[in-house]
């Protein structure tokens, strides 16, 4: 009996046809054993927070290489303790931190030629927020633009990506003013496991400016780190990946946070079917 099984399951792992979903099942059994693991452990360290960010987006390509995009964002985290607005879920109290909606326009060039591979893209845009609403609900503007720098083979993607972003002007009071701005340098690197999975990796680093700092005195305070697994399947795609936010000088003061990351992407038709929202 224990031989014949042993048959069987050997003739099963042998099929052409099942090999590549074991290799993406088991990807993903590794990667939510990372996850998990992660959170188990660190979520027990001083000043360490869960949270999950849930985002939408639309994209939608335009003449001449150019992309329009509109992301709503919601950003959940754990509530010190019973408020308006919040909620009890898995043993704790929960609120909305912020739920907010970019709007982004990118431009696209790609190398040939002995720069085959490489693509370099600039986008700007702006974010409206709704932040702290338990402190009171009011509406928040911010500005960014990105210099993006990517390098592509069959299996791996580098990418460098520098932002400009504007802080907080908070509308909802009558000294509004701009708070510090900073400059962020992303890396990140990503393998594709087959034409529709990939898993990545990134760190995110931010430079203050303005205030009358200096180039010299621009040293970082605030740092992502970030590990993901990716799917996409015509023009829709999905990722899930883990994120540790921390601030890297008062990290008393500030709570470290192992954030999940849900997102969802749609590309829109293109011509005069492009407003219809896939199925």
């Amino acid at each position: 009996m224990h031989k014949n099984g042993m048959s069987i399951w050997m003739k099963c792992i042998s099929m052409p046809f099942l090999w590549p979903n074991m290799r993406r099942m088991n990807t993903g059994l590794l990667f939510s054993f990372i996850v998990i693991s992660s959170l188990r452990h660190s979520l027990h360290a001083q000043n360490q927070h869960p949270a999950l960010w849930i985002e939408h987006g639309l994209e939608q390509k335009l003449p001449k290489g150019y992309r329009l995009s509109l992301t709503p964002e919601l950003r959940v985290q754990p509530a010190d303790a019973e408020g308006s607005g919040s909620l009890w879920m898995g043993g704790r109290y929960w609120w909305v931190e912020r739920l907010q909606t970019d709007l982004a326009l990118q431009k696209r060039w790609k190398g040939s030629g002995r720069f085959h591979g490489l693509s370099f893209s600039l986008l700007g845009a702006g974010r409206a927020i709704f932040r702290n609403p338990q402190q009171g609900m009011g509406p928040r503007l911010r500005w960014y633009s990105d210099a993006r720098l990517q390098w592509e083979t069959k299996k791996l993607e580098l990418g460098y990506r520098l932002r400009y972003q504007q802080q907080f002007n908070d509308f909802s009071s009558f000294n509004a003013a701009s708070a510090v701005s900073y400059l962020r340098q992303k890396l990140s690197l990503q393998y594709n496991l087959s034409k529709r999975w990939q898993i990545g990796i990134s760190e995110d680093v931010w430079f203050p400016v303005g205030g009358g700092a200096t180039l010299i005195e621009m040293y970082p305070d605030h740092r992502r780190s970030s590990i993901g697994l990716g799917y996409n399947h015509k023009r829709t795609s999905w990722d899930v990946s883990i994120t540790h936010d921390r601030a890297l000088w008062d990290a008393d003061d500030n709570p470290k946070l192992w954030i999940l990351q849900i997102g969802r992407n749609w590309k829109l038709r293109e011509g005069k079917k492009s407003t219809r929202i896939p199925d």
